[in-house]
């Protein structure tokens, strides 16, 4: 229940300050470094915003601890011993795939510990918000895309791993 109130918050609570007669268009849903289109009125040109393909070289330029307040978990005490390395990082995000939100809500719990990472690729930066549940976020412009870490050998990175697979 509470997943489907964040899901929700986070979906609707994220709004573009582009103007009102702007369209955005989706090239292919199942490919995930798909290009998102932007017309502006009265303007002839199309700006192009990749998306995150985890299967593509990236490099990651920060990371810092933090605490994801849209959830019931309050034991944040396991969070100081939770830790990540660069390379543990990079083995997350590349051994993940995209999920959607049915998958998320009923295969993953949303703990509070999270590692906040920025990462470059093709000259674009993404923010990315691990979680301690085995899945990271992937935020850019008014889009969220979930990923899910599913990989055995790579339980041992989280507090808990997924429910499925």
């Amino acid at each position: 229940m509470i997943k489907h109130f964040f899901w929700t918050l986070l979906l609707f609570g994220c709004h573009s300050t582009a103007d009102t007669d702007s369209r955005v268009k989706m090239s292919s849903l199942s490919d995930t470094a798909s290009t998102f289109t932007t017309e502006e009125k009265g303007e002839k040109f199309k700006k192009a915003v990749k998306r995150f393909d985890n299967h593509q070289p990236f490099e990651i330029i920060s990371l810092t601890s933090s605490l994801n307040k849209r959830t019931t978990d309050t034991a944040t005490s396991k969070c100081s011993r939770w830790t990540l390395t660069k390379s543990d990082i990079e083995n997350i995000i590349k051994n993940s795939e995209p999920i959607d939100g049915t998958t998320w809500d009923l295969s993953f719990l949303v703990l509070a510990c999270t590692k906040s990472v920025t990462v470059v690729q093709n000259e674009q930066q993404f923010c990315l918000e691990i979680n301690a549940a085995s899945f990271f976020s992937v935020k850019y412009g008014d889009t969220t895309v979930i990923f899910g870490d599913y990989k055995k050998s790579d339980r041992k990175y989280f507090i808990e791993a997924s429910n499925d697979k």
